[in-house]
């Protein structure tokens, strides 16, 4: 059994592809203009990986490209505050995130 099997995956967990999420973010980078992102890897080993967005496309875009299911997604208004704007896992492909994780 691996890692990823130990996880109790739940339908109603923190969801960064939730409408609510991805309406912040848009309402956000649409008023704002910019994001801080760091990526969470799950049970990866490693520190999250630090991004920055302006344009929502090209963020929706790296959810869809660079982030595994599991994958925790903070996002913050930037220049950085203490504050998120949103954050959650990445669903995997029955739309499950899991509950708890190495990050």
């Amino acid at each position: 059994m691996t890692s990823f099997d130990k996880a109790q995956w739940v339908h109603d967990g923190e969801n960064i592809l939730s409408e609510n999420n991805l309406s912040a973010v848009r309402a956000h980078l649409e008023t704002v203009g910019n994001i801080a992102v760091e990526h969470w890897h799950f049970y990866g080993g490693t520190s999250p990986t630090p991004l920055a967005f302006n344009d929502f496309d090209e963020f929706y875009s790296y959810l869809q490209g660079k982030v595994k299911p599991g994958d925790a997604i903070d996002v913050y208004p930037f220049p950085h505050n203490a504050a998120t704007i949103a954050h959650g896992k990445l669903p995997n492909s029955e739309g499950a995130v899991p509950l708890g994780g190495a990050y």
